[in-house]
């Protein structure tokens, strides 16, 4: 009688056990031995090994089923874009050469007259500048000579060089030599050397003011005369230039050397107009003022003339 009442409930225990173990997943052991034969290749083996996961575990038939299908089931490979990391470029900086900035000009000019008087003039002057570093190489140079009627009015020539060391962005020191043969201006020879220091006092778009000072030691020649004069002097100079517009430059540069025996100025005054990028054509106005010259020549050299310049 107690069997009777005892069977529904064990009926329904044995029940819910069953349902409890239909929940379960199927064990990770279980895939990896159906996963390994499948690399057999070999189909009797696999079966094999399907029909004993089954009978060990016939609640998770249907998953082993399920299981057995996927792992056959053709698999796409994954296409990805190739992510392409381009190697770290250096940074190149452009080695400059030796001479960092170097620009310089040459002029010519030329005029001659037939007639009543025949002249000939002819001219010549140039200048570079080159910068290494914060020292700048000014080096400069000119020649005229003039006939008048067949007899040599003038002949002279000059050279000179400085080396300028930048202090700052606006001052510098300098190192100058210079030397001038005149065969009409009572000296033979004038030359110079000192030192000094100088500021540019404008730079702009427009315009730039730039002005040196100093002393020195002066030589002079009398021509046509065995006899030399050394004395201290005093060097002074100023260069102005304006860029009035795209086309037009007007230039002022003055020079002063001031001395016992005698004091020189030299204005030189130009107006020039561009006639290409690197080509302009001008007139320009050079005077020289000695206060003490020799017996018989004049204190003041005036000279018109019309240039052609090359600058670079």
């Amino acid at each position: 009688m107690l069997e009777l009442f005892l069977a529904p409930a064990a009926a329904v225990g044995n029940q819910q056990q069953i349902v409890a173990q239909q929940r379960e997943e199927l064990p990770h052991a279980v895939g990896r031995m159906i996963s390994a034969a499948m690399l057999w290749d070999d189909e009797a083996q696999l079966a094999t090994v399907i029909a004993a996961a089954k009978r060990a575990y016939p609640q998770h038939a249907q998953a082993i089923d399920s299981l057995v299908i996927d792992l056959k089931a053709p698999v796409e490979p994954l296409r990805i874009e190739p992510l392409v990391v381009s190697a770290p470029v250096g940074v190149e900086f452009e080695q400059p050469g030796y001479w960092e900035d170097l620009n310089g000009q040459l002029v010519l000019n030329a005029a001659e007259t037939r007639g009543n008087t025949d002249t000939l003039h002819f001219g010549l002057k140039g200048k570079v500048d080159l910068k290494r570093q914060a020292q700048i190489h000014r080096l400069a140079a000119y020649a005229n000579t003039a006939s008048a009627n067949g007899i040599e009015s003038k002949n002279n020539w000059g050279m000179s060089y400085q080396l300028d060391t930048l202090w700052t962005d606006a001052y510098f020191g300098y190192v100058r030599g210079s030397i001038e043969r005149n065969d009409f201006s009572g000296f033979d020879t004038d030359a110079f050397a000192g030192i000094g220091a100088g500021a540019y006092l404008m730079d702009t778009d427009t315009m730039d003011l730039r002005s040196e000072l100093g002393p020195g030691y002066r030589f002079l020649e009398l021509a046509g005369e065995d006899k030399n004069i050394k004395a201290i002097g005093l060097y002074g100079a100023a260069e102005f230039e304006w860029l009035i517009d795209e086309d037009w430059t007007f230039e002022l540069d003055t020079r002063v050397n001031i001395s016992g025996p005698t004091s020189t100025i030299q204005p030189t005054m130009q107006m020039s107009a561009a006639v290409s990028e690197r080509i302009s054509a001008g007139v320009s106005y050079d005077l020289r003022y000695e206060s003490n010259p020799p017996l018989k020549t004049e204190n003041l050299d005036r000279v018109l003339k019309f240039d052609v310049r090359y600058s670079y």
